[in-house]
């Protein structure tokens, strides 16, 4: 009895163990399912940060082809197939690795590497990015994979030229009122003396029957009427480059560009150029400006568009309500968008033809006035039929 008794304890010992280790197991398989669940939520939270960051993130095996994109850097280059692709080929449309590849570098050197570049050809030519490569090392230590981070910064890069191009056009207007100052003394007494000499021409009787006192007397006017014309252009470089005035009023600028084109259609059709206006504003062309200042400025811009123009061609002037602001494009097409307009933007000194109007001094009038106006404009290049211009002006809300 006592040996059965002691053979049932020893099975109820036996039995208790295995019911713990089945606790044990079930246990540590909890554990691991409470893990197992962890990583899949920080691998959910991690993928979701890689697609998701504003940064284009693209992962590169050592032959630089492309195993990788998140969201954003697809969404950079929404007409390429990326995986599966050689970088330069993806991103820039070269056949050939780069010069001087930074992911070549990266895998040679396991430096990280920065830096900024400008696509220069295919669908994606202007484009700048700023861009980032990261060595990845495999567990022999190895580096076989690159991170290549990039961000679009056209924008800012637009940004800062323009703020460049303002303070340059700032300096320019400046220096031309220092000039101006300069230069109305000698142009005061040029008219003056001048018009003294056609007065004593008339009273001077010695002179009469002269065969030459015509002559003077032409001579002497254009001198005259020459100076003063030099004293109007310096007094608005002054007044141009002084702080804007407050005598502005409610203009539409359809109507401003009507009376200027009328001013230049004679010297468009002597030079067989077709003048063309198209207005999209409608009855909402409505600006706040300065007559004149502004008739002064689309004649500086008609006539620089004329002298780039071929014979036979055409000067396009349109007009569009777009958001909260009136756009005017002044082109050598026939179109009536800047947006369908093929171009880059230029410096001002860059769009002009040696011998002809159009001087960086008569643009940098026009900016200033666009300034004043609290305006912009673009100064865009079309290769071969000249340049183009874009000009912004805040809308009259509710005309």
């Amino acid at each position: 009895m006592k040996e059965l008794d002691s053979k049932l304890y020893d099975f109820k010992g036996l039995g208790y163990s295995k019911v713990g280790h089945f606790k044990q197991v079930r246990l540590k398989i909890k554990e691991l399912e409470d893990l197992s669940s962890k990583l899949a939520r920080r691998h959910s939270e991690l993928e979701a940060i890689i697609y998701n960051m504003t940064d284009g993130l693209t992962i590169l095996d050592e032959d630089l082809n492309i195993v990788f994109v998140n969201k954003v850097q697809q969404t950079m280059f929404p007409r390429s197939s990326l995986i599966g692709e050689k970088c330069h080929k993806a991103f820039f449309r070269n056949r050939r690795t780069c010069r001087e590849c930074p992911a070549m570098i990266t895998l040679k050197d396991r430096q990280t590497l920065r830096g900024e570049t400008v696509i220069r050809r295919g669908e994606y030519a202007g484009r700048c990015f700023e861009w980032a490569t990261s060595p990845i090392s495999c567990p022999s230590g190895q580096v076989d994979r690159i991170i290549l981070l990039m961000r679009d910064i056209t924008e800012r890069k637009e940004y800062e030229f323009n703020l460049m191009r303002t303070d340059r056009m700032a300096a320019i207007g400046l220096l031309a009122a220092g000039i101006a100052h300069e230069i109305n003394n000698p142009l005061t007494s040029i008219a003056g003396f001048s018009e003294g000499l056609l007065k004593r021409l008339k009273t001077a009787p010695e002179l009469k029957g002269s065969k030459f006192l015509a002559y003077f007397r032409d001579y002497l006017e254009i001198i005259n009427t020459e100076a003063y014309r030099c004293r109007d252009i310096i007094k608005n470089l002054i007044r141009f480059s002084q702080e804007s005035s407050d005598d502005h009023e409610t203009l539409d600028l359809n109507e401003i560009i009507n009376d200027t084109a009328s001013l230049i259609r004679q010297h468009a059709k002597d030079n067989g150029i077709r003048i063309r206006i198209v207005n999209r504003g409608g009855n909402s062309s409505k600006i706040i400006g300065n007559e004149s200042e502004l008739k002064h400025m689309f004649v500086n811009l008609f006539n620089n568009a004329l002298d780039a123009a071929e014979e036979g061609g055409v000067l396009t002037v349109s007009t569009k309500h777009i958001g909260n602001q009136m756009q005017a494009v002044i082109s050598n097409t026939e179109h009536e968008d800047a947006a369908e307009l093929q171009v880059e933007a230029l410096q001002p000194s860059q769009t002009t033809k040696p011998g002809v109007g159009g001087t960086p001094l008569s643009l940098s009038i026009c900016y200033s006035i666009m300034q004043h106006h609290k305006g912009d404009i673009q100064i865009l290049n079309m290769g071969e039929k000249g340049s183009a211009f874009v000009l912004r002006f805040p809308a009259v809300a509710g005309l």
